[in-house]
């Protein structure tokens, strides 16, 4: 196999972008088996140099740890069987979550990248932090606090298997700026 490069640069035009539903799903999700790592599926479309992200499928029956997912394949078979008898939407990719970080892909991760079909994965880094941030696009990345308890960064990335590389790619969440008006990022969970 070829050496991996990861580069931790802009994918040139390529964007994920996150509808309202799957930005609520992708954080609630990994807040939910939080101090665990989460799994699941990216459901949505592609268009060219674009990735829509509609909707999102947690793996509930996952094996968890601290450091690492796993989910057996015959599970996942199973799931991706259901999804293409009841959606015309596809599987475009999957996400997972580092709790307290890093806020990058582990060499398992990579690895698991060029094992799979799929092109997209997002990493969600959640940290317990108590920080009342506004919802921001900062390093192709977004980024925001959770009622003043939790800070999360969503990261997107593309593998580019003929080359040997995985790009981070740009997401994008209008929703996010709604959450910033409301000022839902302060507010503290009850």
């Amino acid at each position: 196999m070829k050496p991996v490069v990861v580069r931790e640069v802009e994918g040139g035009t390529r964007v994920a972008f996150l509808s309202r539903q799957a930005f609520i799903d992708l954080v609630v999700s990994a807040l939910e088996v939080y101090k665990k790592e989460v799994f699941g599926l990216l459901i949505g479309r592609t268009d060219g140099s674009r990735y829509f992200v509609s909707d999102i499928i947690p793996y509930q029956s996952a094996q968890r740890s601290y450091e690492w997912v796993n989910m057996p394949s015959q599970r996942i078979n199973r799931i991706n069987f259901a999804l293409g008898h009841l959606t015309k939407l596809e599987v475009i990719g999957d996400y997972h979550s580092h709790p307290q970080g890093p806020d990058k892909l582990s060499a398992t991760d990579v690895s698991d990248l060029f094992k799979g079909v799929k092109a997209l994965t997002i990493l969600l880094s959640v940290y317990k932090k108590k920080s009342r941030e506004r919802w921001k696009h900062a390093d192709y990345s977004i980024m925001g606090s959770i009622g003043g308890r939790y800070f999360v960064r969503l990261m997107a990335y593309e593998v580019d298997r003929k080359n040997g590389v995985v790009h981070r790619i740009t997401v994008v969440c209008p929703y996010m700026n709604k959450v910033n008006r409301a000022g839902l990022y302060k507010v503290p969970m009850r």
